[in-house]
């Protein structure tokens, strides 16, 4: 169900504070990944939303993640948030805590980032990195 979440008063110290406790976290599958510790942890901090109910400890790979993806009838990650979240039609109002997809190499051929003034945030195997705004496919509104 497409929720309307509201941002907290203080919410940009908190994502603030967020990214900086978790910035040398590195990607783990069902812990700290792209989805459930950047995106939805983000999420949490912006709105106290906790969008990784269900999914915790439902996979600890790859093969797992698209596995429980699949089983709650999703194609891929980004059909997962758009079911949590409103879908921008123009990618050009994504502000700064929004959600965006990028797509990626391996197998589920997108990742979750935060988006960022001039960049997206994403996760790396040593934690945080940058990448152009122009990477994003899809964004979903936080708040």
């Amino acid at each position: 169900m497409v929720q309307e979440l509201k941002r907290r008063h203080d919410w940009r110290g908190r994502l603030s504070a967020f990214l900086d406790e978790t910035r040398r976290d590195g990607f783990a599958w069902g812990k700290h990944d792209c989805a459930l510790g950047l995106a939805c942890g983000a999420v949490e901090a912006i709105t106290g939303a906790d969008l990784r109910k269900g999914w915790r400890g439902k996979y600890k790979t790859n093969k797992g993640a698209l596995r429980a993806l699949k089983k709650r009838g999703f194609d891929n990650v980004g059909d997962a948030f758009a079911a949590e979240l409103p879908e921008y039609d123009n990618l050009l109002m994504a502000g700064v805590g929004d959600i965006a997809v990028v797509q990626s190499d391996d197998e589920f051929l997108e990742a979750m980032a935060v988006v960022d003034v001039s960049s997206l945030i994403i996760l790396t195997s040593e934690g945080q990195g940058r990448i152009p705004r122009s990477r994003m496919v899809r964004a979903f509104k936080v708040g």
